[in-house]
């Protein structure tokens, strides 16, 4: 059968034209990994809230490209867990305590109206909690919240919080990078309300070559590479220093040249010139700062 190293409900991709094929390369996609098996279930365990006084609340952080915002798109895909349905709102660092009650106003479906006051709305966002079976709030770039000064700080958490305790118990999944989860450590009142969830730069292990793997089954290419080859599997590693967001550009960047040159196939000369190629199709590859290259 054709196209065997291909998903069989994407088989027939390999047969469109090339320019077709390429703008398939760039698309995003969620490949289930062992890798956030353990991070999924303390999140489904977070979200029971039966005889508790308060729920708990989850810290997820790390550096940059590190898997923080396709885990973010993800919950978003999914919507709940557990039953329990999500609610999404995005920190901005011009957001500040009363653009983010007006968001969460905005998310829950509670008119902002000069007679109702910010406690009557907070009474009925709990009911739209109750009522809606929201289990969860997804809070992205909480870093931003931690950056700012200790009093508006203070306020939003504040408030996070009030959702967390007494008839809310909204569990809050905040996203951030590692500066803020220093930020958050030094502060014993905010640091016991998240649980540190830190995402680690991949090894070079089974999970990383089961996950390059099943990302090439999603590739348009008429041939089959075989990204877990002991040699294509180091050299995406090495090249891409265990950084989620690299080693996808990586394997988009090469795909995308093996479409365009007409080889069909990712290959070891590739990444002779890696840089130049993944610039050429519009992606920076991000090196840690001890691990800065000259260009």
């Amino acid at each position: 059968m054709a196209y065997e190293h291909i998903k069989h409900d994407l088989r027939n991709n390999a047969d469109l034209p090339a320019k077709e094929r390429i703008k398939i390369c760039r698309h995003d996609i969620w490949i289930d990994t062992p890798r956030y098996a353990p991070l999924f279930e303390s999140l489904r365990n977070m979200l029971y809230t039966d005889n508790q006084i308060q729920s708990a609340s989850i810290f997820i952080h790390g550096d940059g490209g590190d898997g923080k915002t396709a885990l973010f798109n993800r919950l978003k895909a999914l919507g709940e867990l557990e039953g329990k349905r999500f609610v999404f709102i995005t920190l901005t660092e011009n957001v500040n305590r009363f653009k983010l009650h007006d968001a969460l106003c905005d998310v829950f479906d509670v008119p902002i109206g000069k007679r109702g006051t910010a406690v009557n709305r907070v009474k009925l966002i709990i009911q739209k909690i109750k009522a809606l079976g929201i289990g969860a709030i997804v809070v992205d770039e909480l870093s931003d919240c931690m950056l700012e000064a200790y009093s508006h700080k203070k306020s939003i958490l504040s408030l996070l919080r009030g959702l967390a305790e007494g008839d809310g118990k909204l569990c809050v999944i905040a996203f951030g990078n590692s500066v803020a989860s220093e930020i958050i450590s030094l502060d014993r009142i905010i640091d016991r309300r998240f649980v540190p969830w830190h995402l680690k730069p991949w090894k070079l292990d089974q999970d990383f070559v089961d996950f390059i793997a099943t990302y090439e089954t999603y590739l348009p290419l008429k041939l089959p590479s075989n990204l877990a080859s002991p040699k294509l599997r180091t050299l995406i590693h090495v090249n891409s220093h265990g950084i989620l967001d690299n080693i996808v550009k990586i394997i988009k960047s090469t795909a995308m040249d093996a479409i365009k040159h007409g080889t069909e196939q990712i290959t070891p000369s590739q990444f002779q010139n890696l840089e130049p190629m993944t610039r050429l199709y519009g992606y920076k590859l991000h090196h840690p700062k001890d691990k800065e290259v000259s260009e």
